[in-house]
């Protein structure tokens, strides 16, 4: 950014000293179409150029945080979560977004469409050092809309799975907790169906909750272990 202002800066100088199309230098000042009244002072200069330079040094920025986010069809992308839950979520952890006491948010290298935003959260208490993902699918005060996503997400995760390295598949299965007007939180918990004890822990939470004035929809997906079985294999399967 401190490149960018003083390229700038560079260039309104010039702009001030140099002669425009069309005009001459006389005494100091440009004269012609165009020409300035009184020059700008270093400090203007400094304004102009940090104005400037501002957005376009913000956007360069979002695009390297957002570079290596990829947005897959919602069953495949679900699928992706939930097969590196055996590696705690490390695979699909990006940038870190918040540290804040014993846990921290990290943007998901991972996400859904239509989701507002996809975090992995990590956990490092001396009881938990798990890791949680979660999408925020909706948000607003439309009591009738959120319940509209929530009853749509839920065909939608009945539809998803984890396809194991052998091949094997295996879909979720829950059971449908129906939104009831007047009940600020309500959850529909989905499982694997699996013997797989890598999976014994592992959930997916569909919540309808009021928070703020405001209605939200979120996918949770967590596994509660004890510390000793976190982490699990080095590899990724492919």
């Amino acid at each position: 950014m401190t490149l960018i202002m003083a390229v700038v800066v560079h260039s309104i100088c010039f702009a001030q000293a140099g002669p425009q199309a069309g005009g001459t230098v006389a005494g100091g000042t440009v004269a012609g179409k165009g020409a300035l009244s009184s020059p700008l002072t270093r400090e203007d200069s400094l304004v102009l150029a940090e104005s400037l330079a501002l957005p376009d040094s913000l956007a360069r920025m979002d695009s390297l945080l957002h570079r290596d986010i990829r947005v897959l069809e919602f069953p495949v992308a679900i699928d992706a979560v939930l097969r590196d839950f055996r590696f705690n979520l490390r695979h699909i952890t990006g940038e870190l977004l918040l540290a804040q006491g014993e846990f921290e948010n990290y943007a998901s290298l991972i996400a859904v469409p239509d989701a507002e935003n996809c975090i992995v959260t990590k956990y490092h208490s001396t009881e938990d050092t798990t890791a949680s993902w979660q999408a925020r699918m909706f948000s607003g005060g439309e009591y009738g809309e959120a319940v509209r996503r929530y009853q749509l997400l839920y065909r939608q995760l009945q539809t998803c799975y984890v396809r194991l390295a052998d091949g094997s598949v295996f879909y979720l299965e829950g059971v449908w907790e129906p939104a009831r007007e007047g009940a600020a939180f309500t959850t529909s918990t989905l499982r694997l169906r699996t013997g797989d004890p890598r999976y014994k822990e592992v959930k997916v939470e569909l919540e309808l909750v009021y928070q703020l004035a405001d209605w939200a929809v979120n996918i949770n997906i967590v596994s509660k272990k004890r510390d000793d079985e976190v982490g699990g294999d080095k590899a990724v399967d492919q």
